[in-house]
């Protein structure tokens, strides 16, 4: 079972239903300060009884609208969640043997009902792909399914509850609040929190390391498994920080029982060469490292383990806000892998370098604003057509969320490759092998491009603008050419003539053969279009997109080595003038 979406109502300032599709894994919220982004993350965090606990519980807490004193509803976080009648007759069972007062059909009419819907249900062979569960936070937490409507409403909780406990973990990692702990309590019954990652973090190193025995060992055992457990933990955060840091410091963890407290103590080991050892309390290293490792340890050693493992929700708040940015490019990457094989990734984030639309779907990105009644509201990028401007690149809305310049976040190193489109920079971006000091910078359309053109002469950037040869690319093109001269001509150019077409769409480099070639590839229906298709190729893993593309036709590859040709030719060009 897995997680489909998350819909929130009448949590804090969502005052009308929003709801948020996991189907791409990796969603991003991004928007200014107090538009709402953390209240998402942590209505989503409020469905999982299981994190009742968590943060002193203050996710569960002062849950009405302070801006708008009149109620018109309960608090709802609802889930859609992906199953079959199998899995859910399972948790039925298993809920309903819990229960201290079993069902007797003596009691009343509605267990009666009950008990012959239920007997219904587990007997009677039913196609269902998905449910969807409620849970009231506003009416004692309570959980409720409509598919269990005709039992009694405790018993309907009560499953509701044995199907959540079977699900894939909702963990929340706030980088401003979360404080990791520098003591464990070693008679803690509960398996949630750092208890339950300190727990796991002993069973990885060996399936028979628990916390609870650790007190009880005699003193020589004792430290040979704390000792086994800090080599591994050490090596576990080391490996991991190896790709965040360029210097490949090496991360060493002490581990300390205090038999008469019952208490495990976590510190930090530091030694440099010709010098005694150091120790620090893991709070008192800086705010970098202290994010690193709440990061770290919370997804690699979260600590419920039923459910799909592949499927744990990780909402992130402002991932990385102490990483320096030359770092942040990596952490964008760890996120990418992390919605690839461990799990589906919501984070709030005001940095353009965990948006990178090389590394994250652009259409997967949700804006987040508030109305002038303060009220919280999304919209999906690809949707969202109330923009502060008019709208001159794809990746606008995003950056006018953050209130950014776009032009500003472009290095002065970079060469710009202007396009009338994002699936213009999917494409090029996959076909061809462009210098990493190329970027590629998507417009909204053909005309558009004019008015980049002038955004990149006056800050003075190394670019060349790119148009489709079609009706409406020659008839920009030309304007273009008038309107700026022919000196700047020089850095414009259509995408070059094929021999067989007059009207060269992006979509026309690619030969006709190949595209039944592509979609079977990559498992794609064969009435898929041209966006589809480049979208998935784009953001397939690297080598696997290397060996769909060593099966295209001659033609294909002849059309995009011309086009890379034309621009590097052109991009050296710019750079030059640009120099001069």
């Amino acid at each position: 079972m897995k997680y489909i979406s998350f819909s929130i109502e009448n949590y804090r300032a969502i005052k009308e239903k929003i709801t948020i599709n996991l189907a791409s894994r990796i969603i991003p919220l991004v928007g200014v300060n107090e538009c709402g982004k953390t209240t998402i993350l942590q209505a989503i965090f409020c469905f999982d009884h299981v994190n009742d606990d968590e943060y002193k519980g203050q996710h569960l807490s002062n849950t009405q609208n302070l801006y708008d004193t009149v109620s018109e509803g309960d608090c709802i976080i609802s889930a859609t969640i992906e199953c079959n009648q199998e899995e859910i007759v399972t948790c039925i069972q298993e809920a309903l043997l819990k229960k201290t007062k079993p069902l007797k059909s003596e009691q009343n009419n509605a267990e009666d009902s009950g008990i012959q819907f239920m007997q219904y249900f587990i007997e009677t062979p039913i196609k269902m792909t998905s449910l969807t569960i409620f849970r009231n936070i506003s009416d004692e937490k309570r959980y409720s399914c409509p598919l269990f409507d005709e039992i009694p409403a405790v018993d309907n909780d009560l499953i509701c509850k044995e199907i959540i406990r079977k699900m894939p973990y909702i963990l929340y990692n706030d980088d401003f609040n979360d404080r990791p702990k520098s003591n464990i309590s070693l008679s803690e019954e509960t398996g949630s929190g750092w208890h339950g990652i300190f727990e796991r973090v002993f069973n990885s190193t060996k399936k028979e390391y628990t916390l609870k025995s650790i007190a009880e060992e005699d003193e020589r055992r004792r430290k040979s498994i704390l000792a086994d457990v800090e080599r591994f933990l050490s090596t576990t955060l080391t490996e991991a920080w190896s790709k965040f840091s360029p210097d490949n410091n090496q991360i060493s963890i002490g581990l300390q029982v205090n038999r008469e407290d019952k208490q495990l103590s976590i510190f930090i080991k530091d030694q440099h060469k010709g010098m005694s050892s150091r120790y620090f309390d893991v709070t008192d290293r800086s705010k970098g490292f202290i994010w690193y490792y709440n990061f770290i340890m919370k997804i690699r050693f979260n600590p419920k383990q039923t459910g799909n493992t592949s499927e744990t929700i990780f909402l992130l708040d402002e991932p990385g806000s102490y990483l320096h940015e030359t770092l942040q490019k990596a952490l964008c990457e760890k996120i990418r892998d992390i919605s690839r094989k461990e799990g589906i990734v919501v984070y709030c984030t005001h940095s353009p370098k965990l948006l990178l639309p090389s590394i994250i779907p652009t259409n997967s990105i949700y804006i987040v604003d508030k109305r002038k009644n303060n009220c919280i509201r999304i919209a999906s990028v690809g949707i969202k057509n109330d923009t502060i401007s008019k709208r001159n690149t794809a990746m606008q809305p995003i950056y006018e969320a953050l209130m950014l310049p776009e032009y500003e976040t472009v290095a002065i190193d970079e060469k710009i490759l202007c396009v009338e489109g994002i699936y213009d920079k999917y494409c090029i971006e996959a076909f061809c092998n462009l210098p990493e000091s190329v970027r590629i910078f998507p417009s909204a359309s053909a005309s558009t491009l004019l008015n980049n053109i002038s955004y990149f002469i006056a800050y003075h950037i190394a670019y060349f603008a790119l148009w489709d040869n079609d009706k409406e690319g020659r008839r920009v093109f030309g304007q273009a050419k008038n309107y700026f001269g022919p000196t700047e001509a020089e850095h414009f150019s259509l995408l070059p003539a094929l021999t067989d077409s007059r009207n060269i769409k992006m979509e026309k480099m690619i030969a006709d053969e190949d595209y039944p070639i592509l979609r079977k590839a990559l498992n794609l229906p064969d009435d898929a279009k041209y966006e589809s298709l480049i979208h998935n190729l784009y953001f397939l893993d690297a080598k696997k997109r290397k060996t769909i593309l060593q099966k295209i036709s001659d033609k294909t590859k002849s059309n995009f080595s011309a086009l890379q040709k034309l621009i590097c030719s052109k991009l050296s060009i710019a750079n030059s003038n640009n120099s001069g």
